[in-house]
C-alpha cells in the first residue's frame, strides 16, 4: 500500500481501539490524528473529521492526513511521521512533510512530532491563505513571459545540535532567493522544504524539495553552505518550510483566478 493510499484509508477504528497500549499501525495513525485534532481545536481552529477517510478538515478548506512510518531499524524512542495537507484549489496533490518525534512513549513521540509540524509547516500553510506579507522579502519572477509578484512566507527555522549562535530565520531564503524565481510554477502557491545536517566527521545529509519534487540546484547550494559549518559538537542540522504566494493585487490587475 502506498503513501497516498494510507492517507485515504477508510475509518474502521473506534476511540476504544486507539486507547490500547499496544497500538497496531492503523491505530497509531488514528491516535496521532486525534492528537492533532485536539491541538488545533485548542488553538482556535474549526476542525471536522472526514466522513469517509482517516483525515481531518481544518477551517472547511485544508484536509490533513497522517501516517506513522514503521521501520524495524528505527530506535524505539523515535517516531517517523508523514503528514499530507491538501487544498482542493491551491495544492490538491498535497504538501507532504516528513517529521520525527522523540520520546519514551507514543504520547511523547506524538507531542514532539506535532510541535515540529504545527510551528514550522502548519501555521505557514494557514498564513498562505491570506495576502499578508513582508515587503522586504517580496520578489518578482518571470513566468510564461509575464512578471509576477510573490510573497514569501517563512516558517520557523528549526535547528538541531550545537550552534554557537542562533541562525537568522531568513538564512535559507537568502541562500536560495536568486535561484527560486526560475523554479516557480504558474500556480498561486508554491513551496520549498529544506533539511541539512552535518556530523563532526564531515558527513553531510540533506534534502531540498520544491513542490514535493527534488531540487538539485537548491540541494547543491545548501550542501556547499553546510561544508562551511564549524562543528563545536558531534552534530548540527536545520530544517525549514517556505511558501510562496502570488500577490492578490497582481491577480486582480491581470484577471487571474486562483
Amino acid at each position: 500500500m502506498g503513501l497516498f493510499d494510507f492517507f485515504k484509508k477508510k475509518i474502521t477504528e473506534t476511540p476504544e481501539d486507539v486507547q490500547r497500549n499496544e497500538l497496531p499501525r492503523l491505530n497509531k495513525n488514528a491516535y496521532v490524528l486525534a492528537a492533532l485534532e485536539s491541538r488545533l481545536v485548542e488553538m482556535g481552529y474549526r476542525v471536522e473529521r472526514h466522513t469517509q477517510y482517516l483525515s481531518i478538515i481544518v477551517n472547511n478548506d485544508l484536509e490533513i492526513g497522517v501516517m506513522v512510518v514503521e521501520n524495524p531499524d528505527s530506535h524505539p524512542s523515535i517516531m517517523h511521521l508523514m503528514v499530507s495537507a491538501s487544498h482542493a484549489i491551491y495544492f490538491p496533490d498535497g504538501i507532504i512533510e516528513s517529521i520525527v518525534g522523540a520520546g519514551l512513549s507514543i504520547e511523547d513521540q506524538t507531542n514532539t512530532a506535532l510541535n515540529n509540524y504545527i510551528t514550522s509547516t502548519f501555521v505557514t500553510i494557514i498564513d498562505s491563505f491570506t495576502d499578508s506579507h513582508d515587503p522586504d522579502l517580496d520578489f518578482m519572477a518571470m513566468i510564461n513571459g509575464e512578471y509576477m509578484l510573490f510573497h514569501p512566507k517563512l516558517g520557523d527555522l528549526l535547528i538541531q545540535g550545537e550552534w554557537s549562535e542562533q541562525p537568522q530565520t531568513e538564512l535559507i531564503f537568502d541562500l536560495l532567493k536568486d535561484k527560486i524565481p526560475s523554479r516557480l510554477s504558474n500556480n498561486k502557491i508554491n513551496w520549498l522544504k529544506v533539511y541539512i545536517s552535518k556530523r563532526a566527521d564531515g558527513e553531510i545529509i540533506g534534502e531540498c524539495l520544491f513542490n514535493n519534487v527534488p531540487w538539485e540546484l537548491g540541494e547543491k547550494e545548501i550542501f556547499n553552505y553546510a561544508k562551511s559549518w564549524e562543528m563545536p559538537g558531534e552534530f548540527k542540522g536545520m530544517k525549514q518550510f517556505i511558501l510562496f504566494r502570488r500577490c492578490d493585487a497582481y491577480d486582480k490587475v491581470n484577471n487571474i483566478s486562483s
